[in-house]
């Protein structure tokens, strides 16, 4: 393996960032301009190919769209599609939250959003008014609070429903509880505070959601039974109620029983050949990503397995496979409205039954989700410096720059002197195989103490180059998902291949990843993307 003391150009591997610009260009080929930019809910493919509206087009659409270019600019610096972001930011204050319950949670989130960006006292005020109105509309009954609730007795283990989501009594509280979540994290809000408590109460005590030990079945995003869990797993950490914390990072483990290790998570956890929605990957990692951080920074590799393969591969980057063969007048359109935008529907090695629609809602959850990844791939903590995920991306304590899945490759560019850099070690590689360099000079490999798979170096300063080599090995592995088995091959934590794959769109054609140099290119792109005012 060998060492270069400077860093020539970059890798080409910043894949969350061009995956957010793929679906800033998808969203804004989305929008109705003879209706002031309405989104289009849902771009049907058969039996022929046309972009129709719902009512799904304002509160939920117009919300997540707006949410996606506000969270995905800090990442990729793209300064494209202004016009179409400002005419959804204003069509969100024209959108009725009590169309459909659920919007009131997606129009909330993209409310906290907005104030999380600039916290001024007209944002603050679009928060607490919506929530006041929220708290009008639902039902009060001793300590909780509801929307609706099922006959006693009522247990998602027991009588959980596939293909409907309107049953769960999460279904239209999981958004409004992650808003206020976050909101009550950031601003002193009580009455947004006991109306999230009263919910969680409900959710937990009442609802039949989850069993004590955190098994559940349905549907996890459409049913809100995922939204919910991050929820009350942010609300129990920051009242440090282990109980809650425990039950809630059980749900998780709960989830991934049902999921792949690549990271195709079922949007209805029970039956066997189930679907993956875009929206429901979002939540597992958010909730994925709580636990890494506050609880177990081991579930960091979950949750870059899962940053590698599902997440991007559920976004379509071919669109010839979707739409009609032959030239047509509109094809055109419907390829730039498809092309970045996220499946509503896969399966572990294809998209083969996504070919009848793909909905907006996926788009804006996927860009979320590389949102979330990108701002926890670097954090800081108590002056200690950790680079959590060997995804390539700047920030203001450290460059990452990642050679996978071509090489293993690791470089740190160092931007300010630090207490500590820790480095979370792949989870495949053994110490002894690993080589250390600062600015060309081997250093010894120090387990940090604090947490197992992480490195630590002390004494760095601004300027210095850390370089982490490792093996990066090629395995075959055989795993049975919703029902079926499929053949792995995996170059680190990067899948390259899965078997049997789709006939219409199959997943997993990465035979370019099997290259054992990088792909090179000039400058540092996205170097001036050091972090955001939003964090989750």
């Amino acid at each position: 393996m060998e060492m270069d003391a400077k860093l020539q150009g970059r890798p080409k591997t910043y894949f969350l960032q061009e995956a957010i610009e793929r679906g800033f260009s998808a969203i804004a080929n989305r929008l109705d301009r003879e209706q002031n930019y309405r989104p289009y809910f849902l771009l049907r493919l058969k039996p022929q190919p046309q972009l129709e509206h719902h009512i799904w087009d304002l509160g939920d659409m117009c919300s997540r769209f707006t949410d996606a270019y506000l969270l995905g600019r800090p990442v990729t610096g793209s300064a494209a599609f202004k016009e179409e972001e400002e005419a959804l930011r204003a069509m969100l204050d024209t959108c009725d939250p009590f169309l459909n319950p659920f919007m009131a949670g997606r129009m909330l989130l993209a409310y906290v959003d907005l104030y999380l960006d600039s916290p001024s006292t007209e944002r603050r005020e679009a928060v607490e008014k919506l929530a006041a109105s929220i708290r009008d509309n639902v039902q009060h009954e001793e300590d909780y609070s509801y929307w609706f609730k099922n006959a006693d007795g009522w247990n998602t283990m027991e009588h959980a429903v596939f293909g409907d989501f309107n049953g769960y009594p999460t279904f239209p509280l999981g958004g409004i509880m992650l808003a206020l979540a976050r909101f009550t994290e950031s601003a002193e809000a009580p009455d947004c505070e006991d109306l999230l408590d009263r919910m969680c109460r409900f959710v937990l005590n009442v609802s039949g959601t989850f069993e004590a030990d955190g098994r559940y079945q349905g549907h996890t995003h459409s049913g809100g039974i995922l939204t919910a869990a991050v929820a009350i797993m942010r609300r129990a950490l920051r009242k440090n109620d282990t109980a809650i914390i425990d039950q809630m990072k059980n749900v998780f483990d709960w989830t991934l029983r049902f999921s792949s290790k690549w990271g195709w998570v079922p949007d209805g956890v029970g039956p066997d050949d189930a679907s993956c929605e875009s929206c429901t990957i979002t939540d597992a990692i958010h909730l994925g990503l709580l636990i890494a951080r506050h609880i177990d920074e081991s579930y960091y590799a979950i949750l870059e397995r899962f940053a590698r393969n599902q997440l991007l591969e559920n976004q379509f980057v071919h669109t010839d496979p979707m739409l009609p063969q032959g030239e047509f007048p509109e094809k055109p359109i419907f390829e730039r409205a498809l092309y970045g935008s996220w499946a509503s529907w896969s399966k572990p090695g294809s998209l083969d039954n996504c070919i009848e629609s793909v909905e907006g809602c996926c788009l804006g959850a996927g860009i979320r989700a590389c949102y979330l990844l990108w701002d926890d791939i670097v954090t800081k903590r108590d002056g200690v410096v950790s680079v959590n995920m060997a995804l390539s991306r700047n920030s203001q304590w450290v460059e990452v720059v990642s050679y996978q899945p071509y090489e293993g490759k690791l470089e740190l560019h160092v931007h300010e002197a630090a207490e500590a850099l820790r480095v979370r070690m792949p989870d495949w590689v053994v110490r002894e195989d690993a080589v250390l360099t600062v600015d060309g000079e081997a250093r010894p490999i120090v387990t940090d103490e604090t947490a197992n798979g992480y490195i630590r170096l002390e004494g760095l300063q601004a300027g210095q180059l850390v370089q982490l080599l490792y093996p990066l090995t090629t395995v075959e592995a055989i795993e049975r998902v919703s029902g079926r088995d499929y053949k792995v091959r995996w170059r680190g934590d990067t899948v390259l291949s899965v078997t049997p794959s789709g006939q219409i769109y199959p997943l997993y054609q990465r035979k370019w990843m099997e290259q054992d140099s990088a792909p090179m290119t000039q400058g540092i792109p996205y170097a001036e993307q050091r972090g955001g005012n939003v964090h989750w």
